[in-house]
């Protein structure tokens, strides 16, 4: 069988070796546009922070090296044309412009994302950025060491993310939200509220409940570079070295449009084993929808750890429909360089706007402290924030049923990394364990909190807390916190 591949970041590898695995005797094509192959967007930030070399620990994977493992990887070939029909590609040899066709008995369409970017004025990678490459990452270096001031549109993970990036390299910074609160896809209002306040305390300008109307570049010669303005639904205009564009990712989907069936944002719609509406297609990544359980829906949720997932689910049902993949539950995390934030499932908000009689209980945990000095192990005060810091804390959020306590969601901030536990719950909700079962479950012993009963137990006791409360007298709820 002669299987092709369109797309060599981490779905359409990770579907490639797999197959490799599974059926050694199938031929393996893969197409790639680029040069590279299995580049880390993720390494951008930590590029930008000095903690990672963008050149040589980007990437996970050369083109040498797949090839070595018997698959027919072809780099700097672009897929022109698709037909579902005859079950052909067309494709392009981006070096001489070669154009050729070839057949197929499967295709894994797996050609992943790419960032929205409103149609107004600026010049990319000038005055204009996005996060998405390497060469992105490089001319983002080169604006930081020329630039004061840059504009963010876009608070979900990358904005926020790349704002504080920003400020801590010494510019103006001005991170604009359409929506009343930052990260309001991942984080209940309390909790984005917190990283709110971080956010200003670290000198960021938040204009929240803004939308950007429109930006153009200023050309003058009185400037050693190029400026760009920013008007905004509030008619404040900002001038300002460049504008950073974070308002989310589209599908790669437009090879296939009218031959499957496309779903959210235009994403390939496809079932529990990778296929699509065409039983010779499948469909991985950023490219195809995700189904999330908790709000049964098929939604578009680009991220690499379901990519990952969906190209090896999809390698062993190439030959015959044997392995479902398993439910999403939205798991993230991200540090901002000594503050770090995860969540998993859904948020309070989210619950209820899906049936859900849901609610929450917030516990922060700060750490013992003696002689100037945290106890707990894991603090490393390796920021310029960090270092002037003497609250050191984690608060956690965790949404659930009432009547049946399921688990559905739980959100972690903290100055040290707490995020292990939001891989936890995310099993957790994947099994749908309840916070009484979960209480008692024996995980390791956690040091130098002023409250040393591990945070299962902790909430299990503010959910009953809750509980009682609720059925006694309705009263609101109420944070926790040990002072």
């Amino acid at each position: 069988m002669r299987i092709i591949i369109v797309g060599g970041n981490h779905a359409g590898i990770a579907a490639a070796l797999r197959i490799r695995e599974e059926y050694p005797d199938d031929e393996v094509i893969v197409f790639e546009k680029k040069d590279e192959i299995t580049f880390v967007s993720q390494t951008i930030p930590l590029f930008l922070m000095g903690h990672q070399d963008i050149h040589s620990q980007a990437n996970y994977a050369t083109p040498h090296e797949i090839i070595a493992q018997g698959v027919d990887l072809r780099i700097q070939k672009e897929v022109t044309n698709i037909d579902a029909k005859k079950k052909t590609l067309n494709f392009r040899n981006v070096l001489s412009q070669h154009e050729h066709e070839i057949s197929y008995d499967r295709l894994i369409m797996a050609a992943g994302s790419y960032p929205n970017l409103p149609p107004t004025g600026g010049k990319l990678n000038e005055t204009l950025f996005l996060l998405k490459e390497r060469k992105d990452a490089e001319a983002i270096e080169k604006f930081i060491s020329e630039a004061h001031h840059a504009v963010v549109i876009g608070a979900g993970l990358v904005g926020v993310e790349i704002a504080r990036i920003l400020a801590q390299r010494k510019m103006k910074v001005t991170l604009i939200q359409s929506n009343a609160r930052i990260l309001d896809k991942y984080l209940d209002e309390n909790a984005a509220i917190e990283v709110e306040k971080q956010l200003e305390e670290e000198g960021i300008q938040l204009l929240l409940g803004t939308r950007v109307t429109s930006y153009h570049t200023i050309d003058k010669k009185i400037w050693s570079r190029p400026k760009i303005e920013v008007e905004t639904s509030s008619d404040l205009k900002i001038r300002a070295d460049g504008v950073f564009v974070s308002v989310g990712f589209r599908p790669n989907s437009f090879l296939l449009a009218g031959q499957v069936e496309t779903g959210d944002r235009g994403a390939i719609v496809v079932d529990k084993y990778m296929y699509t509406t065409d039983d010779s297609i499948l469909a991985v990544g950023d490219c195809s929808t995700t189904y999330m359980d908790l709000t049964k829906e098929n939604i578009y949720n680009p991220h690499a750890s379901d990519a990952f997932r969906q190209g090896l689910i999809a390698a062993v049902n190439i030959h015959e429909k044997k392995q479902e993949v398993a439910m999403t539950t939205g798991t993230y995390k991200f540090n901002m360089d000594g503050f770090t934030i995860a969540n998993t499932g859904i948020t309070l908000n989210q619950a209820r706007k899906f049936g859900y009689d849901a609610e929450e209980v917030h516990y922060q945990n700060r750490y013992l402290e003696r002689g100037g000095q945290f106890v707990h192990e894991s603090i490393v005060k390796y920021s310029p924030i960090e270092k002037g810091r003497k609250n050191h804390y984690s608060s956690i959020y965790l949404v659930y049923e009432k009547k049946t306590k399921k688990i559905l969601g739980l959100q972690v901030l903290g100055t040290v990394d707490i995020s292990q536990y939001v891989n936890i719950i995310s099993l957790a909700i994947q099994k749908n364990v309840t916070v009484p079962e979960i209480e008692f479950t024996d995980f390791f012993f956690e040091h130098g909190y002023k409250n040393p009963l591990g945070f299962t137990k902790i909430l299990a006791s503010l959910v009953r807390e809750k509980e009682r409360e609720s059925g006694r007298d309705g009263k609101e709820e109420r944070s926790n916190e040990i002072k």
